[in-house]
Protein backbone atom coordinates (compact mmCIF):
# COMPACT_ATOMS: atom_id res chain seq x y z
CA UNK A 1 0.00 0.00 0.00
CA UNK A 2 1.29 3.27 -0.76
CA UNK A 3 0.91 6.49 1.08
CA UNK A 4 -0.98 8.14 -2.01
CA UNK A 5 -4.56 9.45 -1.49
CA UNK A 6 -7.59 8.43 -3.63
CA UNK A 7 -10.64 10.18 -4.21
CA UNK A 8 -13.20 8.71 -6.75
CA UNK A 9 -16.04 10.77 -7.97
CA UNK A 10 -19.13 7.86 -9.23
CA UNK A 11 -23.13 8.15 -9.78
CA UNK A 12 -23.22 4.84 -7.86
CA UNK A 13 -26.18 5.60 -5.14
CA UNK A 14 -25.13 4.70 -1.80
CA UNK A 15 -26.83 4.67 1.53
CA UNK A 16 -26.25 4.41 5.17
CA UNK A 17 -27.60 1.98 7.78
CA UNK A 18 -28.81 2.26 11.40
CA UNK A 19 -25.34 0.76 12.15
CA UNK A 20 -23.33 3.66 10.75
CA UNK A 21 -22.29 1.88 7.94
CA UNK A 22 -22.24 2.67 4.14
CA UNK A 23 -23.27 0.36 1.39
CA UNK A 24 -25.08 0.16 -2.09
CA UNK A 25 -27.16 -2.59 -3.94
CA UNK A 26 -24.40 -2.14 -6.89
CA UNK A 27 -22.29 -4.78 -5.33
CA UNK A 28 -19.71 -4.98 -8.18
CA UNK A 29 -18.40 -1.27 -7.82
CA UNK A 30 -17.87 -1.60 -4.54
CA UNK A 31 -15.89 -4.60 -4.81
CA UNK A 32 -13.53 -2.47 -7.92
CA UNK A 33 -13.25 0.08 -4.92
CA UNK A 34 -12.18 -1.93 -2.45
CA UNK A 35 -9.42 -3.02 -4.88
CA UNK A 36 -8.44 -0.09 -5.48
CA UNK A 37 -8.12 0.86 -1.96
CA UNK A 38 -5.56 -1.86 -1.40
CA UNK A 39 -2.79 -0.11 -3.21
CA UNK A 40 -3.79 3.60 -1.66
CA UNK A 41 -3.38 4.58 2.34
CA UNK A 42 -7.32 6.68 2.01
CA UNK A 43 -9.86 6.64 -0.53
CA UNK A 44 -12.29 8.73 -0.34
CA UNK A 45 -15.46 8.60 -2.00
CA UNK A 46 -18.12 11.23 -3.73
CA UNK A 47 -21.31 9.80 -4.53
CA UNK A 48 -24.91 10.26 -3.92
CA UNK A 49 -26.23 9.30 -0.59
CA UNK A 50 -30.15 8.56 -0.28
CA UNK A 51 -32.20 7.04 2.71
CA UNK A 52 -31.51 3.76 4.42
CA UNK A 53 -34.69 0.81 3.54
CA UNK A 54 -34.58 -2.55 4.77
CA UNK A 55 -35.51 -3.54 1.39
CA UNK A 56 -32.37 -2.69 -0.59
CA UNK A 57 -30.14 -5.80 -1.72
CA UNK A 58 -27.33 -4.39 0.59
CA UNK A 59 -23.58 -4.62 0.30
CA UNK A 60 -21.30 -2.73 3.11
CA UNK A 61 -17.75 -1.81 2.77
CA UNK A 62 -15.22 -4.38 4.84
CA UNK A 63 -12.39 -1.92 5.11
CA UNK A 64 -11.80 0.91 6.92
CA UNK A 65 -9.52 3.20 5.13
CA UNK A 66 -12.96 4.04 2.57
CA UNK A 67 -14.56 7.50 3.71
CA UNK A 68 -17.79 8.77 1.85
CA UNK A 69 -18.33 12.56 0.75
CA UNK A 70 -21.84 12.76 -0.21
CA UNK A 71 -23.95 14.89 -2.57
CA UNK A 72 -27.34 14.55 -3.40
CA UNK A 73 -28.66 12.01 -5.88
CA UNK A 74 -30.90 14.02 -8.41
CA UNK A 75 -31.12 13.00 -12.20
CA UNK A 76 -34.13 12.51 -14.75
CA UNK A 77 -35.33 13.37 -17.88
CA UNK A 78 -38.11 15.93 -17.14
CA UNK A 79 -37.94 19.84 -16.59
CA UNK A 80 -38.01 19.57 -13.08
CA UNK A 81 -35.37 17.28 -12.90
CA UNK A 82 -33.10 19.64 -14.74
CA UNK A 83 -33.66 22.65 -12.76
CA UNK A 84 -33.47 20.02 -9.38
CA UNK A 85 -30.09 19.15 -11.42
CA UNK A 86 -28.87 22.80 -11.74
CA UNK A 87 -29.90 23.89 -8.19
CA UNK A 88 -27.26 21.22 -6.21
CA UNK A 89 -24.01 22.22 -8.82
CA UNK A 90 -22.84 24.57 -5.81
CA UNK A 91 -23.10 21.39 -3.60
CA UNK A 92 -21.18 19.07 -6.37
CA UNK A 93 -18.48 21.86 -6.17
CA UNK A 94 -18.35 21.70 -2.19
CA UNK A 95 -17.95 18.37 -2.20
CA UNK A 96 -15.23 18.58 -5.05
CA UNK A 97 -13.17 21.16 -2.84
CA UNK A 98 -13.33 18.32 -0.07
CA UNK A 99 -11.71 15.39 -2.41
CA UNK A 100 -9.34 17.74 -3.79
CA UNK A 101 -7.94 18.98 -0.58
CA UNK A 102 -7.73 15.65 1.14
CA UNK A 103 -6.24 13.11 -1.86
CA UNK A 104 -3.41 13.08 -4.19
CA UNK A 105 -5.34 11.60 -7.01
CA UNK A 106 -8.56 11.78 -8.54
CA UNK A 107 -10.43 8.61 -10.35
CA UNK A 108 -13.22 9.93 -11.82
CA UNK A 109 -15.88 7.47 -13.49
CA UNK A 110 -17.30 8.51 -16.72
CA UNK A 111 -20.45 8.70 -18.14
CA UNK A 112 -22.79 10.89 -15.74
CA UNK A 113 -23.41 14.21 -14.95
CA UNK A 114 -21.94 14.34 -11.41
CA UNK A 115 -18.34 13.98 -13.45
CA UNK A 116 -18.99 16.96 -16.16
CA UNK A 117 -18.59 20.03 -13.81
CA UNK A 118 -15.90 17.46 -12.03
CA UNK A 119 -14.20 17.56 -15.37
CA UNK A 120 -14.23 20.85 -15.09
CA UNK A 121 -13.31 21.67 -11.55
CA UNK A 122 -10.91 19.01 -11.00
CA UNK A 123 -8.56 20.45 -14.69
CA UNK A 124 -8.71 24.09 -13.45
CA UNK A 125 -6.56 22.92 -10.19
CA UNK A 126 -4.38 21.15 -12.36
CA UNK A 127 -5.38 17.53 -10.35
CA UNK A 128 -3.44 14.84 -11.12
CA UNK A 129 -6.47 12.19 -12.47
CA UNK A 130 -7.34 9.00 -14.54
CA UNK A 131 -11.03 8.06 -15.88
CA UNK A 132 -12.92 5.03 -16.91
CA UNK A 133 -15.39 5.66 -19.28
CA UNK A 134 -18.22 2.79 -18.48
CA UNK A 135 -20.77 3.28 -21.18
CA UNK A 136 -20.41 2.09 -25.20
CA UNK A 137 -17.23 3.77 -26.50
CA UNK A 138 -18.40 3.87 -30.26
CA UNK A 139 -21.32 6.56 -30.62
CA UNK A 140 -24.89 4.77 -31.44
CA UNK A 141 -28.35 5.68 -32.39
CA UNK A 142 -29.86 7.91 -29.67
CA UNK A 143 -27.36 8.08 -27.47
CA UNK A 144 -27.19 11.39 -24.87
CA UNK A 145 -25.72 14.24 -26.28
CA UNK A 146 -24.40 14.60 -22.33
CA UNK A 147 -22.36 10.77 -23.34
CA UNK A 148 -20.99 11.80 -26.43
CA UNK A 149 -20.14 15.27 -24.95
CA UNK A 150 -18.25 13.50 -22.27
CA UNK A 151 -16.57 11.18 -24.55
CA UNK A 152 -15.53 14.07 -26.48
CA UNK A 153 -13.87 15.37 -23.36
CA UNK A 154 -12.40 12.50 -22.54
CA UNK A 155 -10.54 11.90 -26.01
CA UNK A 156 -9.47 15.39 -26.76
CA UNK A 157 -8.73 17.22 -23.16
CA UNK A 158 -8.22 15.06 -20.66
CA UNK A 159 -4.68 14.79 -19.05
CA UNK A 160 -4.62 11.22 -17.35
CA UNK A 161 -5.09 7.83 -18.46
CA UNK A 162 -8.45 7.12 -19.79
CA UNK A 163 -9.85 3.20 -19.69
CA UNK A 164 -12.37 2.48 -22.50
CA UNK A 165 -14.28 -0.63 -23.01
CA UNK A 166 -12.86 -1.42 -26.59
CA UNK A 167 -11.34 -4.65 -28.31
CA UNK A 168 -8.94 -2.73 -29.99
CA UNK A 169 -5.57 -0.83 -29.80
CA UNK A 170 -6.44 2.74 -29.17
CA UNK A 171 -4.37 5.48 -31.54
CA UNK A 172 -4.41 7.73 -28.29
CA UNK A 173 -1.64 6.64 -25.99
CA UNK A 174 -3.52 7.92 -23.28
CA UNK A 175 -6.76 5.36 -23.82
CA UNK A 176 -6.38 1.99 -22.88
CA UNK A 177 -8.77 -1.07 -23.28
CA UNK A 178 -10.13 -2.14 -20.30
CA UNK A 179 -12.44 -4.36 -18.58
CA UNK A 180 -14.68 -4.32 -15.51
CA UNK A 181 -13.88 -7.26 -12.86
CA UNK A 182 -16.47 -8.89 -10.58
CA UNK A 183 -14.43 -11.60 -8.45
CA UNK A 184 -10.96 -12.11 -6.34
CA UNK A 185 -9.18 -14.75 -7.42
CA UNK A 186 -10.23 -17.05 -4.53
CA UNK A 187 -13.15 -16.88 -6.12
CA UNK A 188 -12.29 -18.48 -9.27
CA UNK A 189 -10.18 -21.36 -7.18
CA UNK A 190 -13.30 -21.83 -4.81
CA UNK A 191 -15.01 -22.96 -8.41
CA UNK A 192 -12.29 -24.85 -9.39
CA UNK A 193 -14.06 -28.16 -8.30
CA UNK A 194 -17.24 -27.64 -9.18
CA UNK A 195 -16.36 -26.55 -12.62
CA UNK A 196 -14.25 -29.58 -12.85
CA UNK A 197 -17.53 -31.91 -11.89
CA UNK A 198 -19.28 -29.50 -14.79
CA UNK A 199 -16.68 -30.62 -17.38
CA UNK A 200 -16.16 -34.38 -16.33
CA UNK A 201 -19.82 -34.91 -16.78
CA UNK A 202 -20.13 -32.98 -19.80
CA UNK A 203 -17.35 -35.73 -21.26
CA UNK A 204 -19.96 -38.73 -20.51
CA UNK A 205 -23.20 -37.61 -21.09
CA UNK A 206 -25.21 -34.71 -23.41
CA UNK A 207 -27.48 -31.78 -21.48
CA UNK A 208 -31.04 -33.08 -21.48
CA UNK A 209 -31.93 -29.41 -20.71
CA UNK A 210 -30.59 -26.31 -21.60
CA UNK A 211 -29.95 -24.37 -18.12
CA UNK A 212 -29.87 -20.69 -18.99
CA UNK A 213 -29.78 -17.58 -17.07
CA UNK A 214 -29.68 -13.83 -17.75
CA UNK A 215 -28.85 -10.98 -15.25
CA UNK A 216 -29.73 -7.12 -15.48
CA UNK A 217 -32.33 -4.78 -14.83
CA UNK A 218 -36.22 -5.29 -16.92
CA UNK A 219 -35.80 -2.73 -18.83
CA UNK A 220 -35.33 -2.26 -22.77
CA UNK A 221 -32.13 -1.76 -23.30
CA UNK A 222 -31.23 -4.91 -21.87
CA UNK A 223 -34.35 -6.94 -23.82
CA UNK A 224 -34.86 -9.92 -21.83
CA UNK A 225 -38.28 -9.70 -24.20
CA UNK A 226 -35.97 -11.24 -27.19
CA UNK A 227 -34.87 -13.88 -24.95
CA UNK A 228 -38.38 -14.98 -23.64
CA UNK A 229 -39.19 -15.20 -27.52
CA UNK A 230 -36.52 -17.07 -28.39
CA UNK A 231 -37.87 -19.68 -25.25
CA UNK A 232 -41.04 -19.54 -27.16
CA UNK A 233 -39.66 -21.03 -30.01
CA UNK A 234 -37.60 -23.49 -28.51
CA UNK A 235 -40.28 -24.67 -27.05
CA UNK A 236 -42.31 -25.25 -30.28
CA UNK A 237 -39.36 -27.08 -31.52
CA UNK A 238 -38.92 -29.68 -28.53
CA UNK A 239 -36.21 -28.23 -26.96
CA UNK A 240 -36.48 -28.54 -23.16
CA UNK A 241 -35.00 -25.51 -21.35
CA UNK A 242 -35.08 -23.40 -18.14
CA UNK A 243 -34.50 -19.76 -17.68
CA UNK A 244 -33.98 -17.59 -14.59
CA UNK A 245 -34.18 -13.81 -14.91
CA UNK A 246 -32.35 -11.89 -12.40
CA UNK A 247 -33.16 -8.32 -11.69
CA UNK A 248 -36.08 -5.82 -11.26
CA UNK A 249 -37.29 -3.06 -13.08
CA UNK A 250 -40.25 -1.67 -15.15
CA UNK A 251 -41.14 -4.92 -17.63
CA UNK A 252 -41.47 -6.65 -14.71
CA UNK A 253 -45.58 -7.63 -14.92
CA UNK A 254 -44.79 -7.56 -18.75
CA UNK A 255 -42.36 -9.86 -18.43
CA UNK A 256 -44.87 -11.91 -15.94
CA UNK A 257 -48.22 -11.63 -18.02
CA UNK A 258 -45.55 -13.31 -21.03
CA UNK A 259 -45.12 -16.09 -18.53
CA UNK A 260 -48.44 -17.21 -17.71
CA UNK A 261 -49.78 -16.29 -20.87
CA UNK A 262 -47.81 -19.55 -22.43
CA UNK A 263 -47.70 -21.16 -19.44
CA UNK A 264 -43.84 -21.11 -18.79
CA UNK A 265 -44.04 -21.36 -14.49
CA UNK A 266 -42.01 -24.47 -14.42
CA UNK A 267 -39.31 -23.52 -17.13
CA UNK A 268 -38.96 -19.46 -17.19
CA UNK A 269 -38.51 -17.60 -13.04
CA UNK A 270 -38.31 -14.41 -12.65
CA UNK A 271 -36.09 -14.53 -9.72
CA UNK A 272 -35.92 -10.62 -8.57
CA UNK A 273 -32.59 -8.72 -7.42
CA UNK A 274 -29.91 -11.36 -5.62
CA UNK A 275 -26.78 -10.77 -3.59
CA UNK A 276 -23.52 -11.37 -4.92
CA UNK A 277 -23.62 -14.77 -2.81
CA UNK A 278 -27.48 -15.65 -3.90
CA UNK A 279 -26.07 -15.23 -7.37
CA UNK A 280 -23.35 -17.57 -7.50
CA UNK A 281 -25.46 -20.25 -6.14
CA UNK A 282 -27.41 -19.51 -9.30
CA UNK A 283 -24.61 -19.26 -11.44
CA UNK A 284 -23.54 -22.82 -10.40
CA UNK A 285 -27.58 -24.09 -11.15
CA UNK A 286 -27.07 -23.47 -15.04
CA UNK A 287 -24.65 -23.75 -17.53
CA UNK A 288 -24.87 -20.67 -20.08
CA UNK A 289 -25.34 -16.88 -19.86
CA UNK A 290 -27.87 -15.24 -22.06
CA UNK A 291 -27.44 -11.59 -22.57
CA UNK A 292 -29.37 -9.68 -25.33
CA UNK A 293 -28.59 -6.23 -24.69
CA UNK A 294 -29.31 -3.57 -27.57
CA UNK A 295 -26.19 -1.79 -26.70
CA UNK A 296 -23.74 -2.08 -24.01
CA UNK A 297 -19.91 -1.45 -22.94
CA UNK A 298 -18.94 -4.20 -21.30
CA UNK A 299 -20.83 -7.53 -20.13
CA UNK A 300 -19.73 -8.04 -16.48
CA UNK A 301 -22.12 -11.00 -16.20
CA UNK A 302 -20.48 -13.02 -19.26
CA UNK A 303 -16.81 -12.62 -17.30
CA UNK A 304 -19.16 -13.68 -13.92
CA UNK A 305 -19.80 -16.53 -15.62
CA UNK A 306 -16.91 -17.73 -17.03
CA UNK A 307 -15.53 -18.02 -13.13
CA UNK A 308 -18.21 -20.62 -12.63
CA UNK A 309 -17.70 -22.58 -15.74
CA UNK A 310 -20.73 -20.97 -17.47
CA UNK A 311 -20.82 -20.37 -21.76
CA UNK A 312 -22.25 -17.23 -22.61
CA UNK A 313 -24.27 -16.85 -25.63
CA UNK A 314 -24.40 -13.30 -25.90
CA UNK A 315 -26.01 -10.24 -28.77
CA UNK A 316 -22.82 -9.53 -31.14
CA UNK A 317 -21.78 -6.12 -29.64
CA UNK A 318 -18.30 -4.37 -29.70
CA UNK A 319 -16.88 -6.31 -26.70
CA UNK A 320 -19.06 -9.57 -27.41
CA UNK A 321 -16.64 -11.46 -29.97
CA UNK A 322 -13.24 -10.22 -27.83
CA UNK A 323 -15.14 -12.21 -24.99
CA UNK A 324 -15.85 -15.36 -27.09
CA UNK A 325 -12.86 -15.09 -29.21
CA UNK A 326 -15.25 -15.59 -32.34
CA UNK A 327 -16.53 -19.53 -30.82
CA UNK A 328 -13.28 -20.12 -28.47
CA UNK A 329 -15.04 -19.53 -24.95
CA UNK A 330 -18.76 -18.59 -26.04
CA UNK A 331 -20.94 -18.01 -28.81
CA UNK A 332 -22.58 -14.54 -30.26
CA UNK A 333 -25.70 -13.70 -32.10
CA UNK A 334 -27.25 -10.78 -34.26
CA UNK A 335 -28.48 -7.97 -32.13
CA UNK A 336 -32.04 -8.43 -31.63
CA UNK A 337 -32.42 -11.15 -33.68
CA UNK A 338 -34.11 -14.06 -32.10
CA UNK A 339 -34.35 -16.61 -35.15
CA UNK A 340 -30.66 -16.29 -35.09
CA UNK A 341 -30.42 -16.34 -30.82
CA UNK A 342 -32.80 -19.77 -31.62
CA UNK A 343 -30.23 -21.06 -34.13
CA UNK A 344 -27.20 -20.71 -31.68
CA UNK A 345 -28.87 -22.25 -29.13
CA UNK A 346 -30.42 -25.03 -30.92
CA UNK A 347 -27.22 -25.66 -32.60
CA UNK A 348 -25.67 -25.68 -29.19
CA UNK A 349 -28.22 -28.18 -27.93
CA UNK A 350 -27.69 -29.98 -31.09
CA UNK A 351 -23.91 -30.35 -30.95
CA UNK A 352 -22.42 -30.20 -27.21
CA UNK A 353 -19.06 -32.09 -28.00
CA UNK A 354 -17.06 -28.79 -28.06
CA UNK A 355 -18.66 -27.70 -25.00
CA UNK A 356 -15.92 -28.63 -22.29
CA UNK A 357 -13.00 -26.91 -24.09
CA UNK A 358 -15.28 -23.83 -24.17
CA UNK A 359 -15.67 -23.77 -20.61
CA UNK A 360 -12.05 -24.52 -20.11
CA UNK A 361 -11.19 -21.66 -22.65
CA UNK A 362 -13.60 -19.21 -20.72
CA UNK A 363 -12.13 -20.21 -16.74
CA UNK A 364 -8.67 -19.48 -18.62
CA UNK A 365 -9.79 -16.40 -19.33
CA UNK A 366 -11.57 -15.12 -16.15
CA UNK A 367 -8.33 -16.13 -14.76
CA UNK A 368 -6.54 -13.04 -16.38
CA UNK A 369 -10.07 -10.82 -15.41
CA UNK A 370 -9.31 -10.64 -11.49
CA UNK A 371 -10.10 -7.45 -9.20
CA UNK A 372 -6.92 -7.89 -8.47
CA UNK A 373 -5.19 -7.95 -11.84
CA UNK A 374 -7.69 -4.49 -12.90
CA UNK A 375 -6.70 -2.82 -9.75
CA UNK A 376 -2.57 -3.56 -10.32
CA UNK A 377 -2.83 -2.24 -13.75
CA UNK A 378 -4.82 0.59 -12.91
CA UNK A 379 -2.19 1.26 -9.86
CA UNK A 380 0.87 1.01 -11.97
CA UNK A 381 -0.26 2.66 -15.19
CA UNK A 382 -1.34 5.56 -12.71
CA UNK A 383 2.05 5.79 -10.80
CA UNK A 384 3.79 5.68 -14.58
CA UNK A 385 1.83 8.32 -16.28
CA UNK A 386 2.20 10.85 -13.18
CA UNK A 387 6.02 9.73 -12.18
CA UNK A 388 4.95 8.96 -8.35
Amino acid sequence: MSKLRLGIISDCIHFQNPNGKFGTETHILLKQIEALAFHFSEVVLCCPVVLFDDKKIATYYSIKNITIVPVPNVGGDSFSAKLQLLSVIPKWFAAFKKVNKQTDIVYQRFPNNLNIPGFFYFKLKGKKTFATYTGTWKSYRNEPVTYSFQRWLLKHFFKGPVWAYIDDVSQNPSIHAGFSPSYKKNVWDEETEQVNKRIEKLQTENLSVLKMITVGALVANKNQQLILNACLQLKKAGINFTLTIVGDGILKEQYQAFIQQYQFQNQIFLVGKKTAEELRVLYRENDFVVQAPIHEGFGKVPIEGFFHGLIPVLSNLTMANAMTANELRGFTFKVSDENDLVRVLSSIFQQQNKLPDIIIAGRNYAASQTLEAWAEAYYKTVCTFYNV
